[in-house]
């Protein structure tokens, strides 16, 4: 077989023919891993849902989705009809490292049920920690930590009020200590604190004007 000469033509055939190879191993892959990995954020998305309004995962509900100015509402419904809870997805993109998204759960009268931090940037060890801060302390407990934490942030952790958990936002007020608020921030890393509790909050103005239009279109029925 004649080997190709070495010349500009023979160089950008080459390259063009391993792009076009290239980009079709790339389609291929991504054809057959998409469906599973769509289905792992559904999976991920419906164990979130069920966590934040503290639902058994093994229970069967109805889910009615709804996108206000880009929140996401995951009204729960249990299978005798029950009204199981509203889960919201927020974003904050104000964290230190850039969007925090969270799934936040409310009873009918606004106590948040739990939460869940989806995604985020923050810095490990910091910001990183809003996924358990929020929930593991009030004024009377204290939370120890390991030996690293301890050689670089201190131990143990100081009690406060950053339990979010079983607050509502329409009786407390969902921000960090020092800007006036009723939550204490995540030690060295207040950004992240502001972020999270923004999208919370938010989460919960929209759970509520939801349920108020909801008021309002029932009343203004004949």
């Amino acid at each position: 077989m004649k080997r190709l000469t070495s010349s500009l033509k023979n160089m950008v055939l080459s390259l063009t023919l391993i792009a076009l190879v290239a980009a079709a191993l790339l389609a291929l892959i991504n054809s057959v891993t998409q469906e599973p990995i769509k289905a792992i954020k559904e999976k991920n998305q419906s164990d979130g849902i069920k966590s934040v309004l503290r639902i058994d995962a093994a229970e069967e509900v109805s889910v009615k989705e709804t996108d206000v100015d880009g929140y996401t509402l995951f009204a729960v419904t249990r299978a005798d009809g029950s009204y199981a809870g509203t889960a919201v997805r927020s974003t904050d993109k104000a964290g230190f490292g850039g969007d925090i998204v969270v799934l936040v759960g409310f009873a009918n009268d606004g106590e948040i049920l739990g939460y869940q931090v989806m995604e985020h940037a923050e810095t490990p060890g910091l910001g990183a920690r809003a996924g358990e801060w929020f929930r593991t302390a009030s004024a009377s407990t204290e939370k120890k930590v390991g030996g690293f934490s301890k050689a670089f942030f201190g131990n143990p952790d100081p009690a406060g009020n950053h339990n979010i958990v079983g607050m509502n936002p329409a009786a407390s007020k969902l921000s960090v200590s020092k800007d006036g608020g009723d939550v204490d921030a995540i030690t060295a890393s207040t950004i992240t604190s502001r972020a999270f509790l923004r999208a919370v909050q938010n989460a919960y103005n929209v759970f509520r004007g939801q349920q108020a239009d909801a008021a309002t279109s029932a009343t203004s029925q004949p």
